[in-house]
Parts: C-alpha cells; sequence; structure tokens
C-alpha cells in the first residue's frame, strides 16, 4: 500500500466538522482536492485532481504530471469547457497557488474563474463517509494498477456518480442530468434501488432545482 492510502485509512475515523456552505444549483460551487503522489504511470502521472460539485455530489477527476499550478489550470480549463465555470472554488491549498491557477485560467484559456483557499472541512463537497469512498476506491485502483492506474479512474467515477448519496438521498448522475443513467443501449433505464427513491417520489419531494426544470420538461 502506497503512503498516501496508509494516510487515508489511518485518519479514516479522525472527526472532522464541515461546515455547510450554502448552494442551490448544480455546478455553483465546487471543491477542488488534490491526491497523491501515487506511483507513477507510464503516461507519467503522480497525482489526481479531485472537483465536486456541492450540489449534485458529482465528481470530475483528472490525472495530473505534477502538482503545479498549470497543471491545476490546464485540468480546470478542460473540465469547464465540459460544464462551464462555476460561481466559487472552494480549496485548502495556498493563496499564492490559488492566484496562480487563476492567472494560467485567465490569460491562456480567458476563463475569469477564481480559486478561493479555505479550511479542508469547507472545500471537500462531499461528506466524510462519501470522501474516504471514493479515496478508497482511487487507492485500490492503485494498488492493483500501479503502473496505469490513470486508465482506469473512468469505472471509478461512473460507479460513485450512479451511487445514492447518503445526503442528497439521490445519486450525483440524477441530480447532474435530471435522468435515469442507462448502462447500455439493450438495457432498461435503471430504476432500481441503487438508482435512488426518486423514481417512485413526486415532484415536491425532490430538491427545489430538480423539481423546476421538471415542470419546466412537462
Amino acid at each position: 500500500m502506497c503512503e498516501t492510502c496508509q494516510n487515508a485509512e489511518h485518519n479514516k475515523n479522525v472527526s472532522r466538522k464541515a461546515r455547510p456552505v450554502k448552494v442551490e444549483s448544480p455546478w455553483e460551487v465546487l471543491g477542488l482536492d488534490i491526491h497523491g503522489p501515487f506511483p507513477e504511470t507510464s503516461q507519467s502521472n503522480t497525482h489526481v485532481l479531485l472537483v465536486t460539485d456541492y450540489f449534485t455530489k458529482w465528481v470530475e477527476a483528472a490525472p495530473l504530471q505534477k502538482k503545479d499550478p498549470l497543471s491545476v489550470a490546464k485540468a480546470l480549463a478542460t473540465i469547464f469547457y465540459r460544464f462551464g465555470a462555476s460561481k466559487n472554488i472552494y480549496t485548502s491549498q495556498s493563496w499564492d497557488f490559488c492566484e496562480e491557477v487563476s492567472r494560467h485560467l485567465c490569460e491562456r484559456w480567458n476563463i475569469s474563474q477564481i480559486l478561493t483557499t479555505a479550511d479542508p472541512a469547507d472545500c471537500a463537497g462531499l461528506d466524510d463517509r462519501s470522501a474516504e469512498v471514493l479515496k478508497s476506491s482511487i487507492c485500490n485502483v492503485v494498488n492493483e494498477k500501479p503502473s496505469e492506474w490513470d486508465a482506469h479512474l473512468d469505472p471509478v467515477l461512473f460507479d460513485f456518480r450512479t451511487s445514492v448519496n447518503s445526503v442528497t438521498k439521490y445519486t450525483p448522475f440524477f441530480l447532474m442530468f435530471n435522468r435515469y443513467v442507462c448502462l447500455s443501449s439493450e438495457v432498461d433505464f435503471v430504476k432500481d434501488s441503487k438508482e435512488q427513491g426518486a423514481s417512485s417520489g413526486k415532484a415536491d419531494s425532490l430538491p427545489p432545482f430538480t423539481a423546476a426544470v421538471q415542470e419546466q420538461q412537462n
């Protein structure tokens, strides 16, 4: 087991008091975290950038060759061009690091996005249990595929995104896209117990944003 995974295992039961951050819609507030170093892969990646949406608990992961502002800014630019920029990003990195990332985003990709340093309890975006499950899953992939773990992150993320979150009571996928996930073109949409209770719930039991979107679609 690598040093990072050992530390994650050691700190699994450490009590942390998360402070609530007000958020009302998907991709409004994000949490940014960097994990590693892990064994270097054939693509020279040693770290993982995790970006978590506070509202849906959707997680994006990007392998990094270096834990430096330019590498982080490049990964964020790719994510923002796919989902759009957010209102706020909280991270436990230093002010200097945040300012450098923000500068790269503005100058190189014309993205006006400011990173804000915060206490780790404020910037995680996930409850302790969900965060530990995700970290443990990534560590398992690293241990099983030490030279190519970066090529096996998508299945880990898919399983996390399609599992019911203990806080929201919905899957990140459902809250992000307002639809059920389909595993292939040959199977029905997933509406079983793993998906979420929303399959049989009424609109007024949904989060306000999701209920408003469904009402607009109807």
